[in-house]
């Protein structure tokens, strides 16, 4: 990777983790409070309502954005034509949300979604104006603009449903913290990166491109089929309540991987793009790259899991309680899932989307099936399909990594587990300081915090000490 390169990549790793962390601490607090205030039937609604949409916007505007991303020179008549594709699908996707959804309602007796799911359809002709700026933000790395927008989009978008849910609005403040994230995306990327409108009309040359985008797309909705499916098939046999208590401690578990993917891909994409054609240096920092990510993620995810019942009691109170399950079910399965975007992000990257879309299948597929066989456990049976999924794709992506790649199977096990071992030393030293000490409340959770990330820390030290000095040389190089 030149110098150059480097230097814009770690630039951006430092705005991106100062943007999320001011984000977050403004945003994890206003959740908790907004959870606290709302009940299950509440997120029961959103959760039917999130089904469509989510379904929809992986749709991603046929991944038009990775395509500008990816071809590192085309025309302005080809540019033009894409920006085409994106208002065309935008419109699409507004009217299919907009027609269906009395239907949608309908079919899940829940008919508070029907006028929300047509209010969110318009966001789908705001985002396809904004699809060319943000590519090509992402394309220069210009990822000190990228932190600005999310700042204020991640400010804004809680105090606006703090707002609303101050006023009584219940599910529809939720409703309008999406709709405002929307409109400042909107208007910031297209303050920053105006460009004239041209409807272009080259569509069989543009065609060529779009192959790779569209297998993207093949993918990005298959996946998310597969991320729905708990909600396509828990939304017609629980009730809305039930519904909301996974959906509550979904969205916990979930946090961490919500906040650091969309930034991951943002930053790894570009930058392994721009290497794809060394072998040698991609296998070199996707090893960095896992290593690190891992080295956060096992004890991050594990952590949350061990700590879930004493986190949703204090912060979100007991109402919520039978969602601490869910929290620790998937917590143990959730580094996997974000070491699998790593992999995913390599693969499109080295122009194997067909890998991709292959993956997201098999996984689907294993999916729908746990469902079925766990279907007795209620709620937490689709908790623990989750876990099935994950694992299944996680050791496929990792197969198709070692083929592209070249990795040997030592190769591959050697980058998770000293992060593996270290994780579990960490929660078996949490284990024995509560059998011994008897604590709850802040003093529980501080405690624990401090004692397990000690723990971690020196087992770290111990099996792979040469990765604090990596880390350092890595910051130092910006």
């Amino acid at each position: 990777m030149s110098a150059s390169l480097k230097q814009s990549v770690m630039s951006g790793v430092k705005w991106l983790a100062l943007t999320k962390i001011i984000i977050q601490i403004f945003r994890w607090g206003s959740t908790f409070w907004v959870i606290r205030q709302l009940n299950a039937n509440d997120y029961g609604i959103i959760a039917i309502v999130e089904i469509m949409v989510s379904i929809l916007v992986a749709v991603n505007y046929l991944c038009i954005g990775n395509v500008i991303i990816r071809y590192k020179t085309i025309s302005k008549v080809t540019m033009d034509t894409l920006f085409t594709f994106s208002l065309l699908i935008g419109l699409i996707l507004f009217s299919i949300q907009f027609l269906a959804a009395p239907y949608f309602a309908s079919f899940y007796d829940t008919p508070e979604a029907e006028n929300v799911l047509r209010i969110l359809a318009i966001a789908y002709i705001l985002e396809s104006f904004n699809v060319r700026p943000f590519a090509m933000l992402a394309k220069t790395l210009k990822f000190k603009i990228l932190a600005k927008i999310d700042l204020v989009a991640g400010i804004l978008t809680p105090f606006s449903t703090i707002i609303a849910v101050s006023f009584g609005a219940g599910y529809w403040a939720l409703a309008i913290g999406l709709i405002m994230h929307t409109l400042v995306r909107f208007f910031m990327v297209n303050y920053y990166l105006s460009y004239k409108i041209v409807i272009g009309r080259r569509f069989n040359r543009t065609m060529k491109l779009m192959k790779f985008g569209i297998q993207n797309a093949m993918s990005s909705v298959i996946s998310q089929v597969n991320s729905s499916l708990d909600f396509i098939i828990g939304g017609a046999l629980f009730t809305t309540g039930a519904l909301g208590i996974y959906q509550v401690g979904l969205q916990i578990a979930f946090i961490p991987l919500r906040k650091i993917t969309p930034e991951l891909r943002r930053l790894a994409f570009p930058a392994f793009c721009k290497v794809s054609h060394d072998l040698k240096l991609v296998k070199s920092y996707y090893s960095k790259v896992n290593r690190i990510v891992a080295y956060l993620a096992f004890p991050l995810f594990w952590g949350l899991g061990y700590l879930a019942e004493e986190i949703v009691s204090l912060l979100l109170t007991n109402k919520w309680l039978e969602s601490a399950i869910i929290i620790q079910v998937l917590c143990w399965f959730l580094p996997f899932r974000l070491l699998s975007e790593i992999n995913g992000v390599v693969l499109n990257s080295k122009g194997r989307s067909d890998l991709l879309l292959k993956n997201n299948v098999i996984s689907a597929i294993a999916f729908l099936i746990s469902i079925y066989i766990f279907m007795g456990f209620d709620i937490k049976g689709l908790a623990f399909a989750w876990c099935v999924s994950i694992s299944i794709s996680f050791l496929i992506l990792c197969w198709d990594i070692k083929s592209v790649l070249k990795f040997s199977t030592y190769g591959m096990l050697k980058v998770y587990l000293p992060q593996l071992f270290s994780s579990l030393i960490m929660l078996t030293g949490l284990y024995i300081l509560n059998q011994t000490i008897a604590l709850n409340g802040v003093l529980f959770l501080a405690v624990n915090i401090l004692v397990g990330g000690i723990v971690y820390l020196a087992s770290v030290y111990l099996m792979d000490k040469p990765i604090y000095k990596e880390i350092q040389l890595l910051l130092k190089s910006s």
